[in-house]
């Protein structure tokens, strides 16, 4: 199936610099890993595969804290915790107030393994609160290295951050923290539009106050191979980001699942809720995949994972 006339131009996406990462410390937090869900775009199930493979990495005795930065909190809500709860514990002084804490700002959750930095709404007002601050940009990596640095604290292994579908304050905190971004996209026509926008941010973000994030994999999510124009653009997107860029395009696909939505709904990760599920099996074959890239840069973390091959399509 050829692609309708001047629509090829929505596939033009982000230089190879952005993409790769430039050099520095990748691990700035001894050997754990800070992975960041972003995409300006909203729709694209960043909500949903961070909450699903933070579950499946806390299955493998990971542990694992999810932060929720979007003001929409949605992740806070699939993991059953309430907007009480959330606003209770601050976490939306987390950016504000220079002498919280991190840990001041975790909650357990119903998943082993797995803690959680609440989102509520009062998260939409640290653009307006922090515009004026010095070195806003690192707020979160400043609290992450402080955390990780106590003799106090019980470390984490890994740290998911769920970024808002917008490229604010929010955002560029996550960016600045983390060591590792995944970018999922669905298999629509418009599905990279906003990656330029986002390599260009990232680059910027290494030039000017030294971050050192680097693209962990583009996760294409939402996918119907019962369609042709999906498996069209998904042909389409994975041969030009290999051809241009190189092998950033996870082997495992993520296909639209009614069991993911009602188990969200429910206060529960669907590897949990439906554990037997095609889905439930897509994210931990994610975890996998997540595992053996991280490896170079966790080495000495990691045990022995199966070997990575042609990738899961649930």
């Amino acid at each position: 199936m050829a692609l309708p006339a001047g629509e090829t131009e929505e596939f033009e996406i982000m230089e190879d610099r952005s993409l790769s990462g430039v050099g520095g410390n990748l691990m700035p937090y001894g050997k754990a890993a800070v992975l960041a869900f972003v995409n300006e775009k909203g729709g694209v199930a960043k909500t949903t595969s961070c909450v699903n493979l933070g579950a499946a990495l806390a299955q493998r005795d990971w542990r694992v804290l999810c932060i929720d930065l979007d003001p929409q909190a949605n992740m806070t809500t699939a993991f059953g915790v309430s907007a009480e709860v959330a606003i209770a514990k601050e976490a939306h002084c987390l950016l504000t107030m220079p002498r919280f804490p991190l840990e001041r700002a975790v909650v357990s959750t119903q998943v082993d393994n797995l803690d959680l930095v609440p989102a509520s709404a009062r998260l939409a007002d640290c653009d307006k609160a922090l515009v004026m601050e010095v070195g806003r940009e690192g707020r979160l990596r400043t609290k992450l290295r402080e955390f990780y640095r106590s003799v106090l604290t019980e470390k984490y292994d890994v740290v998911l951050i769920d970024c808002p579908p917008s490229l604010d304050l929010l955002t560029i905190n996550a960016l600045t923290a983390a060591t590792h971004m995944i970018v999922p996209v669905t298999t629509k026509f418009y599905a990279l539009k906003g990656m330029a926008l986002l390599g260009e941010m990232v680059a910027t973000l290494h030039e000017q106050i030294g971050a050192t994030v680097k693209m962990l994999g583009i996760l294409v999510t939402m996918f119907d191979k019962k369609t042709a124009l999906d498996v069209t653009i998904y042909k389409l997107l994975r041969e030009k980001i290999e051809r241009e860029f190189g092998d950033y395009v996870f082997n495992t696909v993520i296909s639209k699942s009614v069991l993911v939505s009602e188990a969200e709904a429910g206060g529960f990760p669907v590897l949990l809720r439906e554990p037997d599920s095609k889905a439930a099996a897509a994210y931990r074959a994610l975890a996998d995949e997540t595992t053996k890239r991280l490896q170079p840069d966790m080495a000495g973390l990691l045990s022995a994972v199966p070997a990575v091959g042609a990738g899961y399509v649930s």
